[in-house]
């Protein structure tokens, strides 16, 4: 039995193929009962092992290497598409800025170095790959990098998440596009933001989609959403003037719209007008996000109502300002 399992990675930076290299020999080494060691230095690829929850149990100039070690099956290229190029170069750096959760990596990584013993749909943590490894199933043949896979793992660990630990991870996202301050958010704008994750959570891939997925809440322009085919077929389809007519002058008689007033106002355009089913709903979606599809509106309408008495660095904009701004542009 090896006394230890020794991981030197050949580069300052680390990439998929020595982070795979990394989780093999981790896992070896938890199945051997053996110690996990690195080099000792200040080298970048420490904290991103650590960031993968990789942690070593010693530092040390060297140590024991399996011998299937140095025949882990190649990571070639996946073909370039609107994401990019992956492939075994790909910094790990580089996935995390896109938003890859370090759970979801994991995961992925093993699944293109070994086939373990699982049903492909099942999400594999590192507690489960380290009771399911084995190195008898290492693949042999080379893999091919299968971004779709990542997307789809990255998926379904960010709704096994959930939004209270997609808080942390998701500032810097807002705070690169100035839509949030630098410093310390106070506890009512951090559980307005922890909506805020829920309501697009459904629909999200991967972190570096959240100011896109929330541009309507954070950046309503509706001169912008106008140009959008979607929106004008919505409010070009027959009845939609009626509708907003209703809606628009109901709005104007309250300063704050809930969700009970906004049911309330559904209803009364449904006693006024023969309009029902997207005739109905599309238009007022446009009118309060730009766009006929998306969160649905009971979710929304309290994010905008609150946001819009938080102090950040944008406006969100209330409902009864959408209302009124979108009538401004909107001939």
């Amino acid at each position: 039995m090896a006394a230890s399992l020794h991981f030197s990675p050949p580069a300052e930076a680390l990439t998929v193929e020595s982070a795979r290299a990394a989780l093999c020999l981790w896992l070896e080494a938890r199945r051997a009962r053996a110690r996990f060691t690195v080099p000792a230095g200040e080298a970048s690829w420490r904290e991103e092992l650590r960031w993968l929850g990789l942690e070593w149990d010693a530092e040390a100039a060297g140590g024991d290497a399996p011998a299937w070690g140095k025949s882990l099956s190649a990571l070639e290229e996946c073909a370039p598409s609107p994401w990019g190029q992956w492939g075994g170069r790909t910094r790990i750096s580089e996935l995390r800025e896109l938003g890859v959760l370090p759970e979801a990596l994991l995961d992925f990584l093993a699944r293109t170095a070994w086939a373990p013993p699982a049903a492909n749909d099942e999400l594999l943590s590192r507690e489960q790959l380290a009771s399911l490894w084995s190195p008898e199933r290492l693949r042999a043949q080379p893999v091919r990098f299968d971004f779709e896979e990542l997307r789809r793992l990255n998926h379904a660990w960010l709704q096994r998440a959930g939004p209270d630990r997609l808080l942390e991870p998701a500032l810097p996202y807002f705070r690169r596009v100035g839509w949030l301050p630098a410093d310390e958010l106070p506890p009512v704008a951090r559980g307005w933001l922890r909506d805020v994750i829920k309501a697009v959570l459904p629909g999200l891939d991967f972190l570096s989609l959240l100011p896109p997925r929330t541009r309507l809440i954070f950046d309503y322009h509706p001169e912008n959403y106008l140009r959008v085919a979607e929106s004008r077929q919505a409010l070009e389809r027959e009845g939609a003037r009626d509708v907003l007519r209703v809606f628009g002058q109901r709005m104007l008689e309250d300063s704050w719209l809930t969700v009970e007033r906004f049911r309330g106002i559904l209803e009364d355009i449904k006693r006024e007008t023969p309009w029902r089913g997207r005739h109905l709903v599309q238009p007022i979606q446009v009118v309060l996000t730009g766009l006929p599809f998306g969160p649905e509106l009971d979710e929304l309408i309290p994010l905008f109502e609150r946001g819009a008495e938080l102090d950040l660095p944008v406006r969100v904009k209330s409902c009864r300002e959408r209302v009124l701004e979108f009538c401004s542009v909107f001939v």
